[in-house]
């Protein structure tokens, strides 16, 4: 019987990967811009999200460039 189902309806134990407060962090304060990002950002990997009109994009920085995903 696994933890979550025993006589005592304890939750079970959940692992978090430690890089985990990193990512948070680098989400926490994600501009949102109303022109495409060009310039290098400080830290070797960044987010930002992009809404002009009907277009929205989630921008992520790393390796040298920024690529987007295209939300609806």
């Amino acid at each position: 019987m696994d933890d979550y189902n025993n006589n005592n309806n304890k939750q079970p134990k959940q692992d978090f990967d430690p890089n985990l407060g990193s990512i948070l962090t680098l989400l926490r304060d994600v501009p949102i811009l109303n022109t495409v990002p060009s310039d290098a950002p400080r830290t070797p990997i960044s987010f930002a999200l992009y809404e002009s009109g009907g277009t929205r994009r989630f921008y992520v920085f790393f390796n040298g460039a920024w690529r987007y995903a295209t939300l609806t």
